[in-house]
Formats: structure tokens, C-alpha cells, sequence
């Protein structure tokens, strides 16, 4: 009795030992990695372990999900960067091209000498009177702008929007139905190139106006049309046209009286077709245009509605000496 006593107690005791051990074990292995993190650090571990315990194909397939999108982003941008500098170079590219081939077709010595000409009042090398336009009237340079180039103090030379019209318009009527020419093409039609209606003539007509944008100024460039352009009856210039037809100067102060709105606007309307609305051959026509430019210049609101109705009443008094050179060279 007393030796077996022993033993059983001793293999009790053993077992409540191992038992407890265990349980412990297990619950310390199970607590033990949270109870040591934070609150936000206790949430990336379980997320962790939600993605661990995912298939491998869920997991795969949105990792597919994200890479696209990604690319897609990356791609755009860089198509609007590509598209951004072809609209910005493209345009430059081509300004510098037309400028550089500009001076092909230009006669050197013979622009020189216009530019010296009209540098200082005097006469033109084609033996013309000069007069620089900030001697004249505001209107006579107004009055030339309005029905020629309203633009001119904003295009390169050029004019996008004028021969973007003109081109539908042709296309519309069927023929050449508008030029499309700023101030300064119609300048370099006039000194370098002929009458041909080309689109080969056009094109440089546009090199060489860009050319010459890059080279002067706005106010030379005005100073070379007007005193050179033709006015018809063999004048060139305006002040040559304003005195054989009005026996008037364009000057502000001179030994003539100066030209007025009205005389001014009827000498602008003479460089569509000088011949045709000539205030001697065809007075009629001649008023007609003239009535033109004038309610363009109060469109453009570069005169007011008082100086319109004056200019339309002002009587236009052509010279008698024009009338008979006119006369003797009929």
C-alpha cells in the first residue's frame, strides 16, 4: 500500500505540469505580436495578413489592375508635352524659314535706297515728293488702314485671318474674288514682283513681307508704302497723288493747304483699281468708294459718327490742272 502511494502521486503531479505549460505557450504565441504594436500598426498587420491568407491569383490579378492605369497616366502626359511643342515650334520654325527665304527674291540696292528716301522729307528715287507720315494727318494713315490693313500694327508681315478669308471667298465665289495682301506684301508685290495673280507669286509675297517685318519697322514700312505706292495717272506716292489731284500736300504745315478726311479717303479708295475709281475718269465711282473707306473708318471706331457725316457732305473739288493733264493724256 504504502509503496505504490508514491508512485501514483508522483505521475499526477507530472501531468498537472505538462498541461498547464502548454496552454500557456499557445496563448502567449497567439497574443504576443499585437499586444506589443500600436493601434494603426495592429491594422497594417492584419491587412498583411488578410493579403497573405488572398489566393495568389487574386493577388495577381490586381496587381494587373494597377500597372495599366499607371501607364495610361505617363502616356498622356506625354503626348500633350509632344503636341504643345509642335504647336509652339512649328509656327517658329516656319517664321524663321519664310524670313530667311524672304531675302531670295529682294532687290538689296533698290530697298536701300527706298528706306534712305523716305528717311527724312525729300524726293523718292523714282523723283516723287516724300513726306514722312508723322508729318501728315492722323487720318491719312487711318483712312489707308481702314480699307487695306486694319491689322497691320498686329500680324508679322502676314495676315493668318485675312488669308484664311480669302481663301473661302475664292472657294465660295469660284474665282479670285479677294487678295488677301497685308500692307507690307502689297509693298513688296509692288517693288520686287509682278501683276501675275500665282499662288507661286503669293508665296513670296508672304517671304518677302516677313523679311521685311524682321528688318524694320512698322513706321518704315508704312513710310515706304505710302510713298510709294502707285495712285494712278503715273503718280507715285501720296503726297505726289494729293497734289496733282486736289493741288493740296498731305503735310500738316505747308505753303498748300493739307488734304481733309474726305480728300484722304478718296485717295485711299483709288489703290484697288487707280484707273477705275479715278475722281477724273469716273467721279461717280471715285465717291462711291470713297464712302467706303469712310464708314469703315467709323466701323472700325477710328473716327466718330459726327466726323462721318462731315466727310460725306464735304464737296471733293478735283484740280483743273489734273483735269487737264488728264485731258492731254487722253
Amino acid at each position: 500500500m504504502d509503496t505504490s502511494s508514491p508512485n501514483r502521486q508522483h505521475h499526477t503531479v507530472t501531468a498537472s505540469m505538462l498541461v498547464p505549460l502548454q496552454t500557456k505557450a499557445k496563448k502567449a504565441y497567439r497574443t504576443s505580436p499585437v499586444r506589443h504594436l500600436g493601434q494603426e500598426d495592429a491594422r497594417q498587420h492584419n491587412e498583411s495578413n488578410e493579403d497573405l491568407r488572398q489566393p495568389a491569383g487574386q493577388h495577381a490579378e490586381h496587381e494587373e489592375n494597377e500597372s495599366p492605369r499607371s501607364f495610361r497616366t505617363i502616356s498622356w502626359k506625354q503626348a500633350v508635352i509632344s503636341l504643345l511643342c509642335i504647336f509652339i515650334l512649328t509656327p517658329l520654325i516656319g517664321y524663321a524659314g519664310l524670313t530667311a527665304a524672304g531675302s531670295i527674291w529682294i532687290d538689296q540696292a533698290k530697298l536701300d535706297a527706298l528706306y534712305a528716301s523716305v528717311n527724312k522729307d525729300g524726293v523718292s528715287p523714282d523723283g516723287f515728293p516724300v513726306i514722312r507720315v508723322e508729318h501728315m494727318p492722323t487720318y491719312v494713315s487711318d483712312s489707308l488702314l481702314a480699307i487695306e490693313d486694319h491689322r497691320f500694327y498686329l500680324h508679322p508681315g502676314f495676315d493668318p485671318i485675312g488669308l484664311g478669308r480669302s481663301v473661302w471667298v475664292d472657294l465660295r465665289e469660284g474665282h479670285k474674288a479677294q487678295g488677301g495682301s497685308t500692307l507690307t506684301m502689297q509693298l513688296a508685290r509692288n517693288l520686287f514682283l509682278t501683276q501675275e495673280k500665282l499662288f507661286s507669286r503669293k508665296l513670296k509675297e508672304i517671304a518677302i513681307a516677313a523679311n521685311m517685318e524682321w528688318r524694320y519697322s512698322k513706321q518704315d514700312i508704312l513710310n515706304m508704302y505710302l510713298n510709294r505706292v502707285y495712285f494712278g495717272h503715273g503718280k507715285y506716292g501720296v503726297e505726289a497723288a494729293a497734289q496733282f489731284y486736289f493741288h493740296k500736300t498731305t503735310a500738316l504745315y505747308g505753303e498748300q493747304p493739307t488734304i481733309n478726311l474726305a480728300e484722304s479717303a478718296m485717295l485711299m479708295g483709288l489703290l484697288k483699281a487707280p484707273e477705275r475709281y479715278s475722281p477724273i475718269k469716273h467721279p461717280e465711282k471715285a465717291k462711291a468708294r470713297q464712302e467706303v473707306v469712310l464708314h469703315r473708318m467709323h466701323q472700325l471706331g477710328w473716327i466718330s459718327q459726327a466726323e462721318l457725316n462731315e466727310a460725306l457732305k464735304t464737296p471733293i473739288l478735283v484740280s483743273s490742272g489734273s483735269m487737264g493733264a488728264a485731258s492731254a493724256a487722253a
